[in-house]
């Protein structure tokens, strides 16, 4: 199958969570998030404009901000969006 033939992927199932119940299950301390999105965005806000990619590495509590060229990602957006972007 190919990763971008949309038409051939099915949603096996979903459930709907209240946020606070959802939160108290993965032990997520909600004025702790809310600080670590405040941190990021004051990071986004000290850069030039341009594209940047948000990392989370899977085996540490890091988190890295790189800045990647205007273009990357093009093809995958008009992929995603359609033409016309």
């Amino acid at each position: 199958m190919h990763l971008r033939d949309t038409s051939r992927r099915v949603i096996l199932g979903t459930q709907q969570f209240r946020p606070s119940d959802f939160a108290s299950q993965i032990n997520l301390n909600i004025d702790n998030a809310w600080g670590i999105l405040r941190c990021i965005i004051d990071l986004c806000m000290k850069e030039e404009d341009g594209k940047f990619l948000l990392v989370k590495d899977p085996n540490k509590p890091v988190i890295r901000l790189y800045k990647v060229p205007d273009n990357t990602f093009e093809s995958d957006d008009e992929a995603f969006f359609g033409e016309g972007l």
